[in-house]
């Protein structure tokens, strides 16, 4: 019987090709496989990185929060364990991050809090750390807030993330040293009316913005001025800077005053040194004094409210105004002792309002007044050094 050799040569062919194609075919699911896996698993670093991040950063808030409360809790005592505020560089202090109250405390009585974010469930590894960078008297003092994280399920997921603050008196140099009338426009003519008086034997009225060589942007109407001082100085030689610039050093100093304002809410007026005002009706307390000067800020809600009954407050009054100034502001019979500013134009000043020259110097450097606690740019890590 004679063999068809040539037919089981492509028989065998067919079967190797087949087995080649098979072991293609396994090999692409491999990589393909393989590939999938890699990339959840890149999902899954990016994912938990992400969360990471997120967990440091709220907690990085959470001790910014805790170190604004502790400066202005009516204390002297200070988070470094200083009676007077006059740590020295290098001292560190440790709070828990527990806003939940569910930290749990080991055998050694360290309190770790484990909080959920994302997909997984972190935890502070140790407490959130303060390291004076400065004195702590120094003006302003850098603090750095340090806050470790690390995931409790999954313990290779891990970050230490820091940011340094500054701790500063709330206001700038001109706060409390400023002339007895600041407007930020003008005072058009006819707006001064009744007997307000300014004493002061220096700058007495002052604008921001205004042109002081126009009589009609500065008209001292009725107002007073007992001592010789001057009507129509400027303050400063940009007219592009705000009052709240000009008075605080920021244009976002009303957040920082609400909230020292609201953070000395419970405490006695006679200690308070920071009113954040909302309401319409008229002001009628005395506040501060020579040894301790106040900010009393009506915002702009406020609608620039009259202060009766004989008020006497020695610091800074502020209004915050529309753009166009208050329609109908109530100067009323107060005395203050330091300055008294108006955004915008001060469309009306009457009544038997005095206002008394009275440079307090930096007002805030003593250790009681109130503090704000202010990130400093580009000192964001997320490394330990």
């Amino acid at each position: 019987m004679k063999m068809n050799i040539r037919q089981y040569q492509r028989g065998a062919a067919t079967l190797v090709a087949t087995v080649v194609l098979v072991l293609l075919a396994s090999l692409t699911v491999l990589v393909v496989n393989k590939s999938s896996i890699g990339e959840q698993q890149r999902s899954g670093i990016d994912a938990r990185s992400k969360e990471v991040y997120a967990a440091g950063n709220a907690a990085l808030r959470y001790g910014f929060y805790q170190l604004m409360i502790q400066y202005n809790d009516n204390n002297l005592a200070t988070p470094f364990g200083s009676a007077d505020g006059t740590a020295i560089a290098g001292a560190t202090a440790l709070i828990d991050y527990d806003p939940d109250d569910d930290a749990v405390t080991d055998a050694d009585g360290d309190s770790d809090d484990r909080f959920v974010q994302g997909i997984d469930s972190f935890m502070l590894d140790s407490r959130i750390t303060y390291t004076l960078i400065t004195d702590e008297d120094e003006h302003p003092a850098i603090i750095e807030v340090t806050a470790p994280v690390v995931g409790a399920t999954e313990s290779h997921v891990q970050k230490t993330i820091s940011m340094r603050v500054l701790r500063e008196d709330l206001g700038s140099g001109s706060t409390f040293a400023a002339p007895p009338l600041v407007v930020e426009g003008c005072i058009p003519p006819g707006s001064a009316l009744g007997n307000p008086k300014v004493i002061s034997d220096e700058i007495a009225v002052a604008t921001i913005q205004g042109d002081s060589d126009d009589p009609d942007c500065l008209d001292p109407g009725h107002i007073d001025i007992v001592g010789g001082g001057d009507v129509g100085e400027p303050t400063n030689g940009n007219p592009d800077t705000t009052l709240m610039e000009a008075m605080f050093g920021s244009n976002d100093a009303g957040d920082d005053i609400k909230i020292a304002s609201d953070l000395q809410a419970a405490w006695p007026i006679e200690d308070r040194t920071v009113f954040y005002v909302t309401a319409t009706s008229p002001w009628h307390d005395d506040v501060g004094s020579l040894a301790s000067p106040v900010i009393l800020f009506f915002a702009e809600e406020s609608l620039c409210p009259s202060m009766n009954g004989g008020p006497v407050i020695y610091g800074l009054v502020y209004f915050e105004a529309p753009a166009d100034g208050c329609d109908n502001p109530g100067s009323g019979a107060a005395t203050i002792f330091g300055t008294v500013a108006y955004e915008g134009n001060l469309n009306k000043i009457n009544a038997n309002i005095v206002m008394v020259q009275v440079d307090f110097g930096d007002g805030g450097a003593n250790a009681g007044f109130a503090k704000v606690i202010v990130p400093l740019p580009s000192s964001w890590r997320d490394f330990a050094p």
